[in-house]
Order: C-alpha cells, then structure tokens, then sequence
C-alpha cells in the first residue's frame, strides 16, 4: 500500500478508537493529493469516509426536566471539531462574586464558574448594594406647631427636674392615648392628663379614726411635717389629734416611745401598754407619729424600725422627701426604706425649688402616691397642702 493509503486507515482509526474521557484534537487536515499514476486503483479520499459511531461515554446526561434538556447530537454534529470553551468576558463582571456561563464541548454541556476579577490593564467597578440591603435613612422629626409644641414641653419638664426617658415617655403617651379621644385639647393638656394618670392616688383613711407616721432621713423635715399636720387636725378636723414620738436611746438600741397626754414619759415600744394605748387613741382620733432619722447607711435601724411598726399596724406611713435631693440620693433613701413599706410621700422643702419632677418621677417609680406638701407661707410659718394627682400635675405643667 502507499504512503498515502496507509495514512488513511491511521486517520480512520483515530476516529473509531478515540477515547471517551479526553476531548478530541481537532484533526490534521490531509497533505494534497497526488496524482494517481496510470494503471493504478483510485484511492478514496478523506471525505469518502463514513462518519464514525457516537461514543455513548462522551454522550450528555439525561436531562431531568424535560423542558430543559438539550436536544440529542446528530451525527453530523458529533463529528465536527469540538468547541473551545468559552472565555470570560474582558468588561465589567456583574454585581456577585461569580457568574454562571453555560458552554459544551465533546458534545456535552456543563457550566465554567466565572469569578469577578481584575485582569492587568482593567478596572472593575466596585458593587453596588441592591435597595433591599441599603439602609433606611432617619425619618425626621415632623415639623410645624406639633413640633414646636413638643419643644415647648420637653423644655418644661426638663426645667421641673424630670429625665428626658420619662418626659418622652409622658409625650409619646399623650400623641397616642390622650390626643386619640380628644383631638382638641392640644398636646401640654394632653401630657398633664397623661402625667396625672402616672401619679399614684393615696387611698382614703377611715373616717372614724387612724393613724400617721412619718419617716425620713435628718434634716428632711420630717418633724415639721407631723407638727403641721398635727396641727391641722386639731384646728380643722372633727377627730380628735395626738401626737406620738418614737426615740431611740443614746445608749441602747430599743425604741422608745411618748404620747401625750397619756404617756408622759418614755415607754418602751414594744411592750402591751404602748400597743394599748396606741390602739385606743387611733380608734375614736388621729394619732400623728414622729419617727428617729433613717438613714441607708444603717440598714439595722431600718429593719428595726420596720419590725416595730408592723407591731403598730399604722394605717399610713410616709416618706418626709425634700424636693432638694438628687436624683441618685433620693433614690438610694427610697429604696432603703422600702423594708417598712411607706405608701406615700410627703414632699418638703418645696419653696425652696420649683423642681418638683425629681420626687414626682421616684414616687411614680417605687409606687408611693405624694400625698402632702410643706412649704412656707407667705404670711410666715409652715404650709401643709394636701396633694392630687390632677393638682400635681397642674403645678408642673401650667
């Protein structure tokens, strides 16, 4: 056979024996033919060749969507020279980190992940963030006489002594309560309505008789408040009023007690004479009772103060506050008195400082209604004002 023939069958038989898993090289196109010399068989040529048989190792999977799946390979197509794979686009990839891009070869198809880079010369753009990821900008405040009203009223309950936690409190509260029912009134109405309804009320007393304690740290004006209020029974009230002073010994720790005009001199609190005689004069008159300074650094005292009292069964106890204290120091003497369990306050000092929030807003927080108010009159001595929470709330937010 000649060289040329010989060629032939090598060509045929890398077409039939190609294997499956590499991809095939696309073929040598044949060297030009010569001329047959005279008396020799013609030769056939490469075109003459029957188109070999698909392998089906290199044939696709079958799709599982029908809709999806790819049309079968002819046998035209599976002849021709397999695809290069297609290249990664050279501009701007798009916003992920990788894309997806179809491509076949060998007569399959699969998928080239392509990941977003820069190549040398190119500069990619930076991702934009989809809307659904970007963040909400602030809404703003409304404006117009809403907002000036709400300045307008912050400003006053920040100069009355109240934090701006609770005075927020106090106004969202009106724009969502009070203003719903009653549109009209405007919004310092509404935040007084709303800090009215915050305010604990002090529950009635028994008409028949009953009796007070005050309690306090020194200098609140405890004292003077019982001196007050003693004498504000006696000049207006149909009960007869007594007074009662619970001491303590420089030298011993028991308390003592003396209440006029039946115990003269001091008695220890907790014998039966004292609980007698207590008992006696809270049944048909108002007994109004002095306590020892209490102070949260002894929290001894405390308790010792509490256990006698439980002894008594007071039928209201409170908590001598000076309007002048802290916000810290008065909470610190509130919770440290809470083993006696007071039920209200008695707010003192009160012409000294108009900054009645700072009592206002403990006293909603420990759940103690302000019950009293001493303060100086204008005619000279002590003023004793009984107090509401419609009143409070109207002296705050005029």
């Amino acid at each position: 056979m000649s060289a040329e023939g010989g060629y032939l069958s090598d060509y045929l038989a890398r077409l039939t024996d190609d294997p499956p898993a590499a991809p095939r090289a696309a073929p040598t196109p044949p060297p030009p033919r010569l001329p047959a010399s005279p008396g020799s068989p013609p030769q056939p040529g490469p075109t003459s060749a029957p188109p070999p048989a698909p392998d089906p190792a290199s044939a696709p999977p079958p799709p599982t969507d029908p809709a999806s799946a790819p049309p079968p390979p002819t046998a035209a197509a599976s002849a021709r020279p397999p695809t290069p794979p297609a290249r990664a686009p050279s501009g701007p990839a798009p916003s992920s980190a990788t894309a997806a891009s179809p491509v076949s070869g060998n007569g399959g198809t699969g998928t080239v992940r392509v990941r977003q880079a820069t190549e040398a010369g190119t500069v990619t753009s930076a991702a934009v963030a989809s809307p659904a990821t970007a963040p909400t900008p602030p809404r703003p405040r409304p404006a117009g006489p809403q907002a000036r009203s709400r300045a307008a009223v912050e400003r006053t309950l920040a100069r009355a002594g109240f934090s701006d936690a609770f005075a927020m409190d106090l106004i969202d509260t009106a724009l969502a309560h009070t203003l719903a029912l009653a549109p009209r009134i405007g919004l310092v109405p509404a935040v007084r309505a709303a800090l009215a309804q915050r305010i604990p009320a002090a529950p009635a007393l028994p008409s028949s008789g009953c009796s007070i304690v005050v309690i306090g740290a020194g200098g609140s004006g405890k004292t003077t408040c019982c001196a007050a209020l003693l004498g504000a029974y006696r000049t207006h009230s149909s009960l007869p009023a007594r007074f009662a002073t619970l001491m303590r010994a420089e030298s011993e720790t028991a308390l003592q007690l003396i209440m006029s005009p039946q115990m003269l001199e001091p008695q220890p609190a907790d014998t039966p004479r004292v609980r007698r005689e207590l008992r006696s004069a809270s049944s048909d008159g108002a007994v109004v009772m002095d306590t020892p300074r209490l102070s949260p650094s002894e929290p001894g005292a405390i308790r010792e103060l509490a256990r006698q009292l439980e002894e008594f069964e007071p039928d209201r106890v409170l908590v001598a506050l000076p309007v002048t204290l802290g916000t810290v120091a008065a909470e610190q003497l509130l919770a440290s008195l809470e083993p006696i369990g007071p039920a209200g306050v008695a707010l003192t000092h009160a012409d000294e400082t108009d900054q009645l929030g700072v009592g206002v807003e403990l006293a909603c927080r420990f759940g103690l209604a302000p019950e009293l108010m001493l303060e100086h009159s204008a005619g000279g001595g002590w003023r004793l004002q009984r107090l509401d929470p419609a009143e409070l709330a109207s002296r705050i937010l005029r």
